[in-house]
């Protein structure tokens, strides 16, 4: 066999020449990126040059139209939730909501009006009616709490977005909260700015991988937009992909598209934090001795979050179960709702229906009267405490049921509700039983908590909620206590989480899998791989023994050899093909096929797999390094893009 310096071809069947291993090219490390600015300030190269400038402002011309577009898209959106819940609610059924953002006592009122509101149910399926219709007709993918569908594009879609999905969401999802279905506003507007981000990213030409980063930028913008916290929407959308991880690429345009969105929103509506911050709030100073207070607030919050998960999952699958149409699907959700929110009313009467009332639409003004102390008036009895209890779990039925069959709302809604009135609740038996230590000022902080620690619990995405609820408020003070609260109802939830297609890490998406292949065939020798996937076998085997062998060790490739001599190859694929009433007589010699591509042992899967597409073979044989030299093996194109990375480890030593 004999060899050139840059490729190997075998020799003669028989041929035992060694084969020398080809010598590997070795390139430069590319310069870093403080290389790169230490040049540009020594006058050897231009910023304009530098891929540090040009990726901050490429970033900038993607990231802050869609900030923009995210901006405008949840002005709009709230405008319909606010018309609809009016035109619905109020005219229709005669219920008055609170609202968030303010002191006003005037504005911090609940009631209701009888016999008027029993249209509420008959209001609710037909919202589930109208979102029944866009999603069967139109846009199956603005079913639901619209989060997953984005999580899911990023990772298994390229980040795609149909145009038209962002738009029918906004409908869908102004109608399901604007006639009263339990939800919140995160979905809808993830979908609004990541689906804008997807568009823009076609149309100024990006690829795939920038797509994906341009959909999350928009999601952090939605996000950062409607709750009036830029920082945490930035944040959150990096996190909110994995259960364990970030996407660190999408941070910078993130925040450039988030800061632009909260000034557009804010511009639009004011600026102003989405919740009104008691001065109790502005006046509150840290205490350790109440750290193991926070500590058992997220353990509560933790354990009724993994109940809310598990409540919201059994809606869903009951509902995929059944055998119904698109169309009628949130229709049902909604009546069943509708029949609790009834149950509850008339049950439930104490505090001004509060535990009913406050299960409907969004529900923010009850989290901001809870805040202010509306609902006790200073004095936690045992009513004002079933109240609350109550409420939060009334509130998780009707959005599993409201949600879960396919109404158009967000979840994070929800789990601020919740994670404030148990907060609240916490709040008030503490101050019952230790007043010395918790006074009553201090149970708006339990309630601020409280939205942490039960949505950090089951998103998986602690430190974006961390932020964000602690920007919604408009306090640094609580920092400690809900750092302490929200990793204990972390922990407590365990591996659990309410977004299904959340993934573990980054190894595990789609979205990366060629970029993790890259680098383990970069730092495997492809020497390992030809040891793993091949099998040597003599000339003289026969057919069916050597299909037998490659079976049984599972292998695709056989190297055909002999006493230090070697043949050449032959696959799996090529023994099938002689006939079976032939295999056992006839030899693998006269099936072998040439290798004209011989590789050192010791390269790089990577560049082995480039060097096979460059000489357009399919196979190539690897040698060994160490003397003597020898046929290590056989690689083929398929055997290395999918190596068995158990047993072809990198060696680090």
């Amino acid at each position: 066999m004999a060899s050139s310096a840059s490729r190997g071809t075998p020799g003669p069947a028989g041929s035992s020449t060694p084969v020398q291993p080809p010598s590997v090219a070795r390139s430069a490390s590319p310069p870093t990126v403080w290389q790169r600015w230490g040049d540009v300030l020594r006058g050897r190269r231009p910023v304009a040059w530098t891929s540090v400038y040009r990726d901050l402002a490429r970033w900038a011309v993607i990231a802050v139209p869609i900030g923009i577009v995210a901006g405008l898209g949840s002005a709009a959106f709230y405008y319909l939730i606010t018309v609809a819940t009016h035109v619905f609610l109020t005219d229709l059924a005669g219920v008055t909501l609170p609202v968030e953002g303010t002191t006003v006592a005037s504005r911090l009122v609940w009631s209701s009006s009888f016999p008027r509101i029993l249209v509420v149910p008959a209001v609710l399926v037909f919202g589930g009616f109208v979102v029944g219709a866009i999603a069967s007709g139109l846009a199956p993918e603005i079913a639901g709490h619209g989060t997953d569908a984005s999580i899911r594009a990023f990772h298994r879609q390229a980040g795609k977005v149909r145009l038209r999905v962002p738009v029918l969401k906004t409908l869908a999802s102004a109608v399901t909260l604007g006639t009263g279905g339990s939800g919140g506003r995160e979905g809808p507007v993830s979908q609004i700015g990541g689906g804008f981000g997807s568009m823009w990213s076609d149309l100024v030409g990006l690829g795939d991988r920038d797509r994906r980063i341009a959909l999350a930028t928009g999601i952090g913008a939605g996000i950062g937009a409607i709750f009036r916290a830029p920082l945490g929407g930035a944040v959150y959308s990096a996190e909110i992909l994995y259960t364990a991880d970030f996407e660190p690429e999408v941070f910078v345009p993130a925040i450039i598209a988030s800061v632009v969105a909260y000034s557009v929103y804010s511009s639009i509506l004011g600026f102003h934090t989405l919740f009104a911050t008691p001065a109790s709030l502005v006046n509150y100073s840290f205490d350790p001795g109440r750290l193991p207070l926070f500590a058992l607030l997220g353990v509560v919050c933790g354990a009724v979050g993994l109940l809310f998960i598990a409540l919201y999952r059994w809606s869903e699958g009951w509902f995929r179960a059944r055998a119904w149409p698109p169309l009628v699907r949130p229709a049902v959700g909604a009546g069943l709702a509708g029949a609790i929110f009834l149950g509850a009313y008339f049950l439930l009467p104490e505090q001004g229906h509060f535990a009913s009332l406050s299960s409907l639409a969004i529900g923010y003004g009850f989290v901001q009267a809870a805040m202010l102390g509306n609902l006790s008036n200073g004095t936690f009895t045992v009513t004002v405490l079933a109240v609350l209890l109550s409420a939060v779990f009334i509130r998780m039925a009707m959005t599993s049921f409201v949600v879960g069959s396919g109404g158009s709302a967000g979840l994070f809604g929800t789990s601020v509700v919740v994670g404030a009135f148990l907060g609240t609740a916490i709040g008030g038996i503490f101050h019952t039983l230790l007043p010395g230590l918790v006074p009553l000022s201090t149970v708006a902080v339990f309630s601020i908590v409280g939205m942490m620690s039960f949505f950090g619990g089951i998103s998986k995405a602690p430190l974006g909620v961390l932020i964000m609820v602690t920007e919604m408020a408009g306090s640094y003070a609580v920092l400690p206590a809900a750092m302490l609260s929200i990793f204990v109802a972390y922990v407590v939830t365990g591996r659990s989480h309410i977004y299904e297609e959340q993934l573990p890490s980054r190894i595990e998406s789609p979205a990366h899998l060629e970029e993790y292949r890259n680098y383990f065939l970069s730092e495997i020798p492809v020497g390992e791989i030809a040891r793993q996937q091949s099998e040597p076998v003599l000339p003289s085997t026969s057919v069916a023994a050597a299909i037998d062998l490659a079976v049984t060790h599972g292998r695709a490739v056989l190297s055909v050899e002999q006493d230090g001599s070697w043949f050449g190859a032959v696959r799996l694929a090529d023994l099938l093909e002689v006939p079976t009433e032939r295999r056992a007589t006839t030899p693998v010699a006269d099936v072998v096929r040439p290798v004209e591509l011989v590789l050192s042992g010791d390269l790089s899967a990577a560049e082995a797999l480039r060097r096979m597409e460059e000489h357009g073979t399919h196979m190539a044989a690897v040698m060994s390094v160490d003397p003597p030299v020898r046929v290590a093996g056989v690689v083929t194109r398929r055997g290395i893009r999918a190596p068995d990375l158990d047993g072809a480890r990198p060696n680090r030593e």
